[in-house]
């Protein structure tokens, strides 16, 4: 009995031993000096060791470091970020579920579906691909195809698609309704997540050095003006950027966002890539043949010939001699005696652009002229006057929620911020910015997608959003914005990539400020977002997604708690 209790009691004094080591500053190493297991306080450690700056907290926070420098070192010991895949790397295994709905349907659409008889799965994308596909309305034929629910034709891939197994056919009045009631639903789960690249990495800026989060990140969480942020990167000049997460750490969803918005709601036109934009317009008729796709089969369209502009409210109306009919059934005549359109299903509606008909393609496409009220050249459409409909909504919501809020000593939170560049890139690799019958391919596009590229760097200076025009245009009203392509492919994002993992995925769509093309073959201007699957992508500016705020406080803001973790994310005051 006596040799138990003393074997207790010296189990016990080890175990105290442990307990007072300062394991804070210890980690175990691989052969390549990367932590492999951690074992920290729950706070403080920066404090603890005299680290009060918020930037300097950081980078120590990465490895435990005992210097910021210790810490600058371990980080650019990494080397470049592996932008070509998604961090974390994930392999995706597809699932099935048996689906029903005989009231609305599982899937709906009153034109058509895109359906292939197969398809594939990619499982480091998480990505389904129709193949032998085609565009149609539903019929018997079409039982056990399979379909994204798309009515694009182009619209092929995607991480949800449906086998269908019955339908229904719903007439009321002259619309068609084509109901999915029943099918086996195909979508993804992670079969493995390898934390491959994880934490900061160094890339550069205007400004020199950035260190900027990437993957499946758990220590960026931030508390500041009453909300939860997640720390982007810290600047070349030692600011650190936040994007707004919602008011709790547990948010998911649209609870990340202060709400949805269109990022522009004009969308004809290549200035409406624009955070700002600005309208230098004037009526051309151009002579270059395009190929437009943007046609439902079953719409039955007016045709005219002649037509009319109004100057004052800047839109186009079908006059003279009319006839109406789907493009399939009236093209022959439109195309020789009525060859104006503005693809209005009312008779005296009015349009943004109109359409002279050339010749047709097939029942979505045809080959036209465009009539248009838009940008006379590229340089005046950088002149930003107005703003987009999301910079009023981002302005709005800062006004009542930094601007005008103060802390427990009475200081406004917008004394917390520092004005930097915000980068809406319009540069363009293709194209040339501004026409309508050329599809502009701006940069954005170009290294994210293309290249794999992303840049922190703002080369034109237009572009380069600011409060005061010392250091970029000057066209802010207030130090916010959002967050931009380049940034999110940094943080692990790829596009048409599912990436349910990493720290800017919140199962939301929600935009990016960076443009992605004006396209020619609908005439619309597209921006870049972060997909709801946590893939990149782009749609139309006029859609609807979520805004998060993008603030940068200011250099030398200190730490006065937290470690950046769910449970502790990090706390800051003024210095």
């Amino acid at each position: 009995m006596v040799k138990k209790l003393i074997f207790f009691g010296l189990v016990l004094i080890f175990l105290g031993v442990l307990l007072s080591f300062n394991i804070s500053t210890a980690y175990f190493t691989t052969e390549s000096s990367f932590p492999v297991s951690i074992v920290v306080p729950e706070d403080n450690y920066c404090i603890k060791n005299g680290i009060t700056k918020l930037s300097d907290c950081m980078l120590v926070m990465e490895n435990y470091a005992s210097s910021p420098e210790e810490a600058k070192t371990y980080i650019e010991s990494k080397g470049n970020a592996t932008t070509n895949q998604t961090a974390p790397t994930i392999t995706f295994q597809e699932t099935t579920t048996e689906v029903s709905n005989t009231t609305n349907g599982v899937i709906s659409t009153t034109a058509h579906f895109t359906l292939g008889k197969s398809y594939t799965f990619n499982s480091t994308t998480g990505m389904f691909t129709l193949t032998d596909y085609n565009n149609n309305d539903l019929s018997d034929e079409y039982i056990n195809y399979y379909t994204c629910g798309s009515t694009t034709g182009t619209y092929r891939d995607c991480t949800t698609m449906y086998q269908i197994k019955a339908y229904e056919k719903v007439q009321s009045g002259t619309t068609t309704t084509y109901k999915v009631t029943k099918a086996i639903r195909y979508t993804y789960k992670v079969l493995e997540s390898l934390d491959s690249e994880i934490g900061l990495y160094a890339t550069n800026d205007d400004d020199g050095t950035s260190y900027f989060y990437r993957g499946a990140v758990e220590n960026n969480y931030l508390s500041f003006a009453g909300f939860i942020w997640r720390i982007v990167r810290i600047n070349g000049n030692g600011s650190i950027r936040l994007i707004y997460s919602g008011t709790s750490t547990n948010a998911t969803g649209s609870a990340t966002s202060i709400g949805t918005s269109q990022y522009n709601s004009k969308y004809f036109d290549p200035t409406y890539v624009g955070y700002k934009y600005h309208e230098n317009f004037q009526l051309k008729e151009d002579t270059t043949q395009v190929n437009y796709i943007n046609i439902s089969d079953n719409n039955v369209y007016y045709y005219s010939d002649s037509y009319s502009f109004n100057e004052e409210t800047r839109k186009f109306t079908l006059n003279g001699n009319k006839i109406s009919g789907t493009w399939e059934s009236a093209n022959q005549e439109a195309i020789a005696s009525y060859p104006y359109t503005c693809l209005s299903t009312a008779e005296n509606g009015t349009c943004d652009f109109l359409l002279r008909l050339k010749g047709y393609n097939s029942p979505t496409s045809a080959k036209v002229n465009y009539i248009t009220y838009s940008s006379v050249n590229y340089p005046s459409l950088l002149n930003n006057t107005s703003d987009s409909t999301i910079k009023g909504k981002i302005d709005s919501w800062y006004l009542t929620n930094i601007q005008n809020k103060q802390d427990s000593n009475g200081v406004s939170y917008a004394s917390y911020l520092s004005d930097e560049v915000f980068c809406n890139d319009r540069t363009f690799t293709s194209g040339d910015g501004f026409s309508f019958s050329k599809t502009t391919i701006f940069s954005p596009y170009y290294r994210v997608l293309n290249q794999k590229q992303p840049s922190l760097s703002c080369s034109q200076d237009s572009d380069k959003f600011t409060v005061s025009p010392e250091k970029g245009n000057g066209k802010l009203t207030y130090p916010v914005g959002l967050i931009t392509v380049d940034e999110a492919a940094f943080a692990g994002g790829v596009y048409l990539s599912a990436n349910p993992e990493y720290y800017l995925y919140t199962g939301q769509i929600y935009w990016t400020m960076s443009p992605y093309y004006f396209t020619s073959s609908n005439a619309s201007a597209h921006a870049w977002h972060v997909n709801s699957t946590g893939s990149l992508h782009a749609y139309w500016v006029s859609a609807s997604y979520g805004v998060r705020p993008v603030v940068n406080l200011s250099a030398d803001i200190l730490i006065t708690g937290g470690d950046g973790t769910k449970v502790n994310p990090y706390m800051v005051a003024l210095s």
